[in-house]
Formats: structure tokens, C-alpha cells, sequence
């Protein structure tokens, strides 16, 4: 029998959700990337309130004992927060906020995790509970309270309104430059809170802050920062000013190039 249109797509839909999440050996998994690939399980559900509320992500033990030195409870929240933050911009309306668990599994092969998504019936204790309703919606509000924006070549004004902002000459960044002087995938600029924190991913060391190469920087207000030989001037409109603090120690530069609204 000759399957529909709609039964072929759905049937893509499926294999794409089922493939494992895998990420190049020496890199920090990227907790973006995670979500985006954990929400296409609230895509291929019917929206009937039977939509995953638990994801569960299987580990090798070698990788699982790597992120908990890190700091487990921070990065499944913070994965988590992405997932509530790409539903809501894909339109997607979970009966409940999804929670996310890492295990340890030995039958998982080293940079791959399985995930299994599923729905349990009771709901979490209260506080995770209300943390995960408030984390999605809380990221949104730290940005907008931040007011951040950059002035390009000193004309264009750019919002920041996003957790991850990419700058390239490459179509599919978020800030294009038309530039040969630009790399396809120059820089990123990644809300780490209460901050945003600027990457250099082109790798040839043309990333600049107030006349200094920089791989990673605290965006303060007023830095000028210099993409090769396109220059942006970064401005905030928060009330209250940040005080000076390092980079958080486990912060490692993140070339993942996917696009936040995908």
C-alpha cells in the first residue's frame, strides 16, 4: 500500500527524533543543542496533554562522571530552561514543564547519549516543580531586563534579544556581514546570566575587545569590539550596573553554530 505524504513526513519526524545525540570528543556538550534536539519529541506528539513531561538522557559513564564534576544539577536545569524557551518560539504548549535527568549507562558509547522521553502520571515534588515553570519564562526576562544591543559600524542598531546571537558572513547566522575580512562563523554572543558573554569560534584569532584579542568576554557596556575590520559598539539599558566578576570557571568556548529560532 502507498503511504500518504503526511504518513512519509511523520515517518521522518519519528527517525529523526530517534537518533542518538552525539557531540565531538574534546568538546563540552552544548546544553542548546540538547534542547533543540529534545523538543522535536514535543513536535512528534499528538497534542492531546499526553506531551513528555520527564526526559531522561543516558550517558557513558565516563561522560556522566566528566559533566558531574561540572556540576550536574546546573546543566539539566539549564537545559531544561532552553527546552521551555524553543517551545514557547515554536508555538508549542506543554500541558506541563518537561524535567531533564542525566544517568550513567554503560552500554552507551563515549560523546553519544541516548534520550527517552516519557510521562508520569504524578508531578514532580512542588519546587522543582515551580522552578520549572518559572525557568523558560525567567530566561526571557533576564534578557529583557538586560536591554542589551550592539551598534554596528556605527549605524545599525541590534537588539539582543536572544540567548544565543551568531555573526558570520555565512547566510544562516543571525547578524549577517558581507565582509571577505568576516569568517563564515566569526563570533557568538550567549547569554550567560547576569551577562552577556562574547566567543570568538572563527579560530584565527580576529576577534577583538577595546584593542585586545579576546577568545571569550564579559560584555560591559561601552566595549568596543572589533569582528577583523568590522567594528560594534555594545550598549546596555539595565538600571542597575554589574559589579566586576571573572568568567564562570567552567565556561569553555562553544562552536555549536545552530540557530536559536530553528
Amino acid at each position: 500500500m502507498k503511504r500518504s505524504p503526511l504518513s512519509r513526513v511523520e515517518s521522518l519526524i519519528r527517525k529523526v527524533v530517534e537518533e542518538p545525540f552525539t557531540w565531538l570528543a574534546g568538546d563540552p556538550l552544548d546544553p542548546f543543542r540538547l534542547a533543540t534536539h529534545l523538543v522535536r519529541h514535543y513536535e512528534d506528539a499528538p497534542n492531546d496533554g499526553t506531551w513528555p513531561n520527564q526526559f531522561t538522557i543516558y550517558l557513558n559513564p565516563d561522560d556522566y562522571a566528566e559533566m558531574a564534576a561540572a556540576g550536574l544539577p546546573e546543566l539539566e536545569a539549564q537545559v531544561a530552561d532552553y527546552v521551555a524557551l524553543l517551545a514557547e518560539r515554536r508555538g508549542l504548549h506543554p500541558s506541563e514543564p518537561a524535567q531533564v535527568a542525566f544517568e550513567a549507562d554503560t552500554a552507551e558509547l563515549p560523546r553519544r547519549a541516548h534520550i527517552v522521553a516519557s510521562r508520569h502520571a504524578e508531578p514532580p515534588d512542588s519546587h522543582t516543580e515551580v522552578f520549572a515553570v518559572n525557568a523558560g519564562q525567567a530566561v526571557v526576562t533576564a534578557i529583557r531586563a538586560a536591554d542589551a544591543f550592539l551598534i554596528v559600524q556605527g549605524r545599525q542598531h541590534v537588539p539582543l534579544d536572544r540567548p544565543v546571537t551568531r555573526i558570520g558572513r555565512r547566510m544562516d547566522n543571525d547578524i549577517v556581514l558581507d565582509s571577505s575580512s568576516i569568517s563564515r562563523q566569526h563570533a557568538q554572543i550567549r547569554w550567560r546570566q547576569p551577562y552577556f558573554v562574547l566567543y570568538d569560534v572563527s579560530r584565527h584569532g580576529q576577534t577583538a575587545v577595546n584593542g585586545v584579542a579576546v577568545r571569550e568576554h564579559i560584555l560591559r557596556p561601552g566595549d568596543v569590539i572589533a569582528l577583523s575590520d568590522v567594528m560594534f559598539v555594545y550598549g546596555e539599558g539595565r538600571d542597575e550596573p554589574l559589579v566586576d566578576a571573572p568568567l564562570f570557571a567552567d565556561e569553555e568556548l562553544d562552536t555549536t553554530m545552530q540557530k536559536p529560532y530553528e
